[in-house]
């Protein structure tokens, strides 16, 4: 780096104004990011739309870093927490794809031969306090759902509400 003849103290203001407005560049970014009404902690309900049963209950989290992380209500061995990504739609609307990998009883270890995609189309309600919407739980021959020649062994249809979860100071200790 040249520095020519600019004294030392000059130099270092200059450091570090561009390091505050990196900084404040960074949190603009990252409030803005926070500010999309998806991120939070859910308890979501997913509904076979075929017959109206309850197919899993979900704790969901949506990060503002546009990644998602689920613990849904199905047997352990079968692997229950797993990551998704998600993006805006526009108008309070979000869509999400969400792979899985499949395991087998009784030891559960990976099994190649079938995996998951979940897809889901949610809006948020105004108040901020819940959302709805509509997913896809495809179950896929391989252990990748995305690979383009993976067969499409089952598709279920599913009916998606969830609460925000947060903490209510009445009850803590």
């Amino acid at each position: 780096m040249v520095t020519g003849n600019m004294p030392s103290g000059a130099l270092r203001n200059r450091a570090l104004i561009a390091a505050v407005a990196l900084l404040m560049l960074g949190t603009a970014s990252s409030r803005a990011r926070a500010e999309e009404p998806i991120v939070g902690f859910w308890q979501a309900t997913w509904i076979d739309a075929s017959n109206n049963t309850v197919f899993a209950n979900v704790w969901d989290v949506w990060h503002s870093d546009h990644t998602e992380t689920q613990n849904d209500s199905g047997p352990i061995i079968n692997g229950f927490v797993c990551q998704g990504a998600w993006k805006s739609l526009g108008e309070r609307t979000y869509g999400l794809t969400h792979p899985a990998f499949n395991y087998t009883a009784p030891n559960g270890t990976l099994d190649p031969t079938m995996s998951f995609l979940i897809l889901e189309k949610v809006t948020v309600a105004k108040d901020g306090e819940s959302f709805a919407g509509t997913g896809i739980f495809k179950t896929l021959s391989g252990i990748d759902p995305y690979d383009p020649h993976a067969t499409l062994l089952s598709t279920l249809n599913l009916n998606i509400t969830a609460k925000r979860v947060t903490v209510d100071p009445k009850e803590l200790p």
